[in-house]
């Protein structure tokens, strides 16, 4: 499903900035650990950022931290991805670009589009799945940057209520 690539086919600055910093912190290992991310180091990039603990060899996922700009006025820390996210085909969506981010080797980036019937939302979102490892090859917890393309007004997202559809327009890995 997806393609080997490199950093020139991430559009988004704060998405580069991101991969460049998880990229430094991994010191010849394929994974940096939790602690060697400082949030003082990336403050810039914080309203993008997710921390996500990555369980049960990757078939579930717990929200730790969620950025400003990623919430779209749904705070969804502390729960399980299954709990937060409707049932439908938007979940599933999600629940699989997790999984295959937790997956490896490297990062995940990843673009989509959402359509959306009778409600205003993001009409696109760039997401970056970047491992981590305590051990420094089991993923335990993945560093993930999003960003979105809106329009329309602004405010909390109401996806909740109303799911988009969703077409995945590119998905690469990178080293």
């Amino acid at each position: 499903m997806n393609r080997q690539g490199d950093i020139g086919e991430i559009a988004e600055p704060q998405l580069r900035d991101l991969y460049l910093y998880w990229d430094g912190k991994r010191d010849g290992r394929p994974y940096p650990a939790r602690s060697d991310i400082d949030p003082a180091e990336i403050k810039k990039l914080l309203p993008f950022v997710m921390l996500v603990d990555v369980l049960a060899e990757g078939r579930h996922f717990r929200f730790r931290l969620i950025g400003t700009d990623v919430a779209l006025g749904v705070n969804p820390t502390g729960k399980l991805q299954h709990e937060a996210l409707p049932e439908g085909i938007y979940r599933d969506h999600i629940s699989a670009l997790f999984r295959r981010g937790a997956a490896g080797p490297g990062a995940l980036y990843s673009r989509s589009s959402y359509g959306y019937t009778q409600i205003e939302g993001p009409r696109s979102v760039s997401r970056l799945f970047m491992p981590l490892s305590l051990d420094g090859k089991s993923v335990d917890m993945m560093l993930i940057g999003q960003t979105a393309d809106r329009q329309g007004p602004g405010g909390p997202s109401t996806w909740l209520a109303n799911p988009p559809t969703v077409t995945e327009e590119l998905e690469i890995r990178l080293p």
